[in-house]
């Protein structure tokens, strides 16, 4: 059956909505790029899938992989930081404690009361799985956000360091280590003349 020009012309105004929707679509290829993404815009139904499995407590790798996607587990830790996904998390997790009729804190102090127990029965293995639960519930196994940040002034010191001759270089490296050995020298003779005076 022949397809009518009407028909034809809808089809490729479909197709170019399409590609201006792709093209408008957010970057979210790094952390700070996907925690721009708008708290208002809708999530796919594998996000909600995500976000579910997430909020239930699996890790991120593991809600991923529950929810369908293939990608590697840094696309994962990026949704995580989308305002959108953030919030749908929130919901899920308010409901779960409204459910549960506990917060976070009371969880927390159920771990310290089994940690207790647990040591007053000399239990070690215990008391190492709820130390893990609370270093969970307190955010310490995350990985850890390093930020650096290089002044003008140490863009003028490097511009001055590659400036130099080898000669220049190995100098002020030398006379570096001198210094420090000199220092080094100082500190162990007020230590040794603090240990004198002490022992009067």
């Amino acid at each position: 059956m022949a397809r009518t020009s009407a028909q034809q012309r809808n089809k490729e105004a479909t197709k170019l909505a399409d590609i201006a929707s792709a093209r408008n679509a957010i970057n979210t290829s790094t952390m700070a790029a996907a925690a721009l993404v708008p708290a208002d815009k809708p999530l796919t139904d594998k996000q909600r899938q995500f976000v579910k499995f997430w909020a239930e407590g699996d890790t991120i790798p593991n809600a991923m992989q529950r929810a369908g996607y293939n990608e590697q587990p840094s696309y994962g830790y990026r949704m995580a930081k989308m305002p959108n996904i953030q919030a749908e998390f929130d919901r899920i997790k308010a409901k779960w404690e409204e459910a549960a009729q506990t917060s976070r804190q009371q969880v927390m102090e159920m771990h310290k009361e089994a940690f207790e127990m647990a040591k007053m029965m000399a239990e070690p293995a215990t008391m190492v799985s709820a130390a893990r639960e609370i270093g969970r519930m307190c955010g310490y196994y995350e990985p850890v956000k390093q930020k650096i940040e290089f002044t003008v002034n140490g863009q003028i010191a490097v511009k001055r360091l590659e400036a130099m001759s080898d000669e220049d270089l190995i100098k002020l490296v030398t006379e570096g280590l001198q210094a420090g050995q000199a220092a080094q020298a100082q500190e162990a003779l007020e230590m040794a003349q603090d240990d004198d005076i002490t022992d009067v």
